[in-house]
Order: C-alpha cells, then structure tokens, then sequence
C-alpha cells in the first residue's frame, strides 16, 4: 500500500507473520531520500518484532535531498571513485550506481558528502509480495558506462530473519573497480545509542583502543562510558584479508534486550565502526571489480531477537 500524502513518503510494507518491515520506495520527485550519496532502493524505515521497533530515520528533522537523510541498512556504491568521476571535465556526467547519472563540480576531488547535481536519475522497475519486494534499475551512461543492479528484500517464512540480496551487472565497455558498504544505521526502540548497547563483531582487537576518550574497542567489542551527546565515534576495526566470517556484527540494546545481528556471505576488506545518538552503524565494506559482461551477487541475512533476560 503506497502512501499518497506529499510529507507521507512512498513505502510499502512487508510482513510474514513474525516480522513487519516498512520499506520507502524510491521516486524521483516524491521519495524519502533523493539525496545523491546512497542507493535510493530499499530504504528501511522500521523493522517491528516482538513489540520492539528496530531502525529509525539518522535525522529527527527530515530533508530528503540530504546526502546522509537515510535509515536502516543503507548501501553506497563508490564511496571513494565513483565510476567516471576521474576523467569528467567539470559539468560532464559521472555514475553512481543506485542513483544515476551526477554532474561533476570544479574540483577534482570526489567528496561523498558532497553537493552534486542530479543530470538524470535512474528509473526503476519494482515488484512485490507479501514477505518479498524486488528492485531493477538499469542505466546507461555515457563514455562507456553502464550496468543493471538488482536489489532484493526478503522475509524468512515464519522466522524474525530479513534477507538482502544484491546483483551488479556490468553492461558497458569499461571495468567497474569500486568500493561497496553498508552503513547499518542501527537504533532499537528508539533508545539513544550510548551505555546502554553492545555492539559486537567476530574479530578481536589484541589490545583495547580508546575512541573519543569516552569509548574503547575492546575486545571483539565497543564499550561507551557515557553518552554521547553531539558527539561521535568513528574507528576502523579491522583493515585486511577476511578468513571468511568477517561479514559480521551485532547490536544489543542492553536495557530493552531487544538486538539485530547479520551475517554476510562476501568477504569483506574493511570494518568501519561510526556512531552519533541517532545510530549505531557497522560497516563492510567489500571490493567489486567486473570487466564488461560480468556480475557479481551477494547477500546478508539480519536476524532479530529479544532476550527477555535483559529487558528492564
């Protein structure tokens, strides 16, 4: 069921029984988040289970042409090289994939947080049902690039699990080389990040690293001593080759009991932690290098829980 009040975003809803998962859908001139850093698809406002709210909007005060006005697990293509980005002249197009075609600014340095204009965004197709919602997006750029990205969101049947699936195809002439990662803007029922949440990974540091004076890594995970106010965290907690399991983490709000943990099937080359009230956010990032005709899929599996031990 879509919304059709302007200040009431397009969404849909998904729901097998066990988790209610409200998902923005993306639209060029209405959509929740229109900004030019993240993949517009699949934005999560809410997962519900148990009677625990899992996610929330970053910004209490909503502009959806923000680069970071988003929710939920949110993945952004390039965060560093964006495809077409070093040989534009100023004005000429560049690709992000999952928003479209951007207009390249005087400097020749790509900044992600920064103000790009949107030359063409890109169309998608979407289909749904009950436990599942598909997203394709083709888009054919210029000098050579372009590529078909599929996104799937999927319930589990009968089970508090959430699958996301993502295929990239390279349609054009000239290899993709990007970074991707997902930010996991993590908040549990609306409660501050701060001392009361654990956030976990399954690697460990072999001694403790202070973060900001008011946090640590500690162990395989982050400790927070006070709250943060308008301060924040941010620590690379691992740089390097994945054995195989590093696609990993969980966050546990301690007083309500209620966590979310998810389990990825690529290999990662770096775990970024970042935090602010509002989120607790760990991010994989994996590489993804295709040559013309090849694609690449890969998904992660969040599982929701609530250990009524820790509820208080």
């Amino acid at each position: 069921m879509l919304a059709c009040a302007e200040t009431d975003y397009p969404r849909l809803q998904l729901d097998n029984g066990t988790l209610q998962v409200s998902i923005y859908l993306p639209d060029a001139e209405r959509g929740f988040y229109r900004g030019t850093r993240f993949d517009w698809s699949g934005i999560i406002e809410r997962v519900d289970y148990a009677g625990h709210r899992f996610y929330a909007p970053l910004h209490e005060q909503h502009d959806p042409l923000g680069h970071d006005h988003v929710s939920g697990p949110a993945g952004e293509f390039a965060m560093f090289r964006p495809m077409g980005f070093a040989e534009a002249a100023p004005g000429e197009s560049f690709v992000k994939i999952g928003v479209g075609l951007l207009a390249k600014g005087e400097s020749d340095e790509y900044q992600f947080h920064g103000d790009y204009r949107l030359l063409r965004a890109g169309e998608w197709q979407i289909r749904r049902g009950e436990d599942k919602v598909d997203f394709m997006q083709e888009l054919q750029g210029e000098r050579g690039w372009a590529y078909r990205y599929q996104k799937t969101i999927r319930l589990a049947p009968g089970q508090p699990e959430m699958v996301i699936e993502k295929r990239l195809e390279n349609r054009g002439t000239k290899t993709i080389d990007i970074q991707y990662y997902n930010h996991n803007f993590t908040l549990i029922d609306d409660h501050p990040y701060g001392p009361d949440y654990r956030v976990e990974f399954p690697f460990a540091t072999a001694t403790p690293v202070e973060i900001n004076d008011i946090a640590r890594f500690r162990g395989n995970a982050i400790e927070v001593d006070a709250p943060l106010g308008d301060r924040s965290l941010w620590i690379p907690v691992f740089e390097g080759e994945d054995p195989g399991h590093y696609y990993a983490a969980s966050v546990r709000n301690l007083r309500s009991g209620a966590a979310v943990q998810f389990q990825g099937d690529a290999a990662i080359n770096r775990m970024v932690f970042w935090a602010v009230e509002r989120a607790a956010c760990p991010e994989p990032f994996i590489h993804i290098r295709l040559e013309p005709g090849q694609a690449y899929s890969w998904s992660t599996r969040y599982r929701f829980s609530v250990d009524s031990a820790g509820a208080g």
